[in-house]
């Protein structure tokens, strides 16, 4: 074998063993979520994420748009648009955020969508340790199947930022982001 095709060999292996951008971004964190992924999980393929119910409507809304990146960025599923979602919501004179899981998968029907995520954010809020002020996040989020209602997959996480200096977003970031990660990695 000449250099020049050994050399193409070893770079062709090298990229075959290569994780994806996915792998590396959620295969490539350590995760202390709580994670439940059904071994009956269907055929999952495109999403509506609710807004969460949360302390404040803004608080819900935010969460779940970390959801949103979260799960673009996992290439898992389609999503369905936000718009499309507020507008088929308020046609039926619904709230967006704490449907109940049958309720929730009925709108998803509505949506075209074969699953359903809802959650709520237990946790957004401050504690006190020598003095400083520490972001505490605590959220929890499920699929639900809009077939028939069962529950796909369910992850909670709760926790403390490390440091005085992270702001309560980027937090929520970090927080999601691990609890997807841990999400990832039961998939796989």
């Amino acid at each position: 074998m000449s250099k020049r095709n050994l050399l193409v060999a070893v770079l062709a292996m090298g990229w075959l063993g290569c994780a994806t951008p996915e792998q590396e971004y959620f295969g490539g964190s350590r995760s202390r979520a709580n994670v439940f992924v059904s071994p009956a999980r269907g055929a999952i393929t495109k999403v509506a994420v609710m807004p969460f119910k949360g302390q404040t409507e803004l608080i819900g809304t935010s969460v779940s748009d970390l959801f949103v990146t979260e799960i673009l960025r996992s290439g898992k599923y389609e999503l369905v648009e936000r718009g499309r979602m507020a507008q088929v919501l308020s046609e039926s004179e619904l709230a967006l955020a704490g449907l109940s899981a049958s309720r929730a998968a009925e709108v998803g029907n509505m949506l075209g969508a074969d699953g359903v995520i809802i959650g709520t954010v237990d946790e957004y809020a401050t504690v006190a340790q020598r003095g400083h002020p520490y972001p505490v996040v605590g959220v929890t989020a499920r699929m639900i199947d809009c077939k028939n209602s069962k529950i796909i997959w369910s992850v909670d996480l709760a926790k403390r930022a490390d440091s005085k200096d992270v702001t309560m977003p980027e937090h929520a970031r970090a927080i999601v982001h691990e609890m997807m990660s841990g999400l990832y990695q039961k998939w796989n």
